[in-house]
């Protein structure tokens, strides 16, 4: 890849190779999950502008499913360690991060074992700073896209009667906050947070539908 990708396309690349997982974990999946809180709703502006990087992201969306060293995390997405291991410090800088298990190997060699602070983080786009916020508005068209198109009639006709795509992006990205909020003290293990996030988005949807 060079220099020149596009941001889109990027974000794309990593989440699909974040998806794929690692080649070759050391260990069993039931060892690598921890509990971890279903949504964080993220207010701050300086954590929200950490996790529009795609880059970080994408190690979230790998370490939601299981925990994983920072070898493995570079191995899934074609990075060096040394990069892999630069926004791993910021994920725990930020709180997003934590040390779920550590495992010694050959030669006494501690291997960190990384986790997600939570499975789902949403963005309060509504309350943060517009130079932060507009980070998330491609992310927001993207998902209120995806949402539209899967459920197909069941949406009732929103959008796509000459609402802008932009506007119904950012009352949907409100709407998953509003719905979150009630989740507040969920937790669910890595991996096995699908279920209840696809709920949120229902209820979010049809918050969105009654609005209209």
């Amino acid at each position: 890849m060079t220099d020149q990708e596009p941001p889109v396309g990027k974000a794309l690349r990593l989440n699909q190779q974040a998806r794929a997982g690692p080649a070759h974990p050391k260990l069993k999946q039931a060892e690598r999950r921890t509990k971890i809180k279903l949504v964080q709703i993220v207010g701050d502006p300086s954590t929200a502008k950490l996790i529009s990087d795609p880059m970080r992201r994408a190690i979230l969306n790998l370490l939601r499913r299981q925990s994983l060293t920072g070898a493995e995390l570079a191995e899934s997405l074609l990075l060096t360690d040394a990069t892999v291991n630069y926004h791993i410090q910021l994920l725990r800088r930020g709180g997003l991060l934590v040390v779920a298990r550590k495992e010694e190997e050959e030669h006494g060699i501690m291997q960190k074992f990384y986790a997600p602070s939570a499975y789902l983080y949403l963005p309060d786009v509504a309350n943060l700073p517009k130079e932060v916020a507009r980070y998330y508005y491609p992310i927001n068209i993207e998902r209120v896209r995806g949402v539209l198109s899967v459920g197909g009639k069941a949406t009732g006709g929103i959008g796509p009667r000459g609402q802008d795509v932009d506007e119904l992006g950012e009352e949907f990205a409100e709407s998953l906050v509003q719905v979150a909020g009630g989740y507040a003290g969920t937790a669910v293990y890595q991996g096995e947070g699908e279920g209840l996030v696809s709920e949120i988005y229902s209820r979010a949807l049809s918050g969105l539908k009654r609005a209209k």
